[in-house]
């Protein structure tokens, strides 16, 4: 019980994060790291539209993982609470990039 809901609240917090994405639309692309680095100048480069949708889309998908994962973490426990854990880790290494260009380069303008 206690790892469903600590599914629950992850899910949660996606959700929360895809909202502030949602609402701040072009403004929230502030919150991106390695993005809030880059001078007013470079910004303008980037389609700040378009990076703020992705990740909005990835914090839903966060969610959507981890609320399907809570189910059978209900049901069977500990080991569907990890596979969870690494499905999600796999999608999350899978769209965050370490080089700042290649992070961004789709984004371009």
């Amino acid at each position: 019980m206690p790892l469903t809901i600590f599914t629950l609240i992850m899910a949660i917090f996606f959700f929360i994060f895809a909202t502030i994405f949602a609402l701040l639309k072009e403004k929230a692309c502030l919150l991106i790291s390695g993005y809030n680095f880059k001078s007013k100048k470079e910004r303008l480069k980037y389609d700040e539209k378009r990076l703020s949708l992705d990740m909005r889309n990835n914090f839903i998908t966060y969610g959507i993982i981890f609320v399907i994962g809570s189910i059978p973490t209900y049901f069977f426990g500990m080991w569907c609470f990890i596979l969870t854990i690494i499905i999600w880790l796999i999608y999350f290494f899978k769209n965050v990039h370490l080089d700042d260009k290649k992070a961004f380069d789709k984004y371009k303008k």
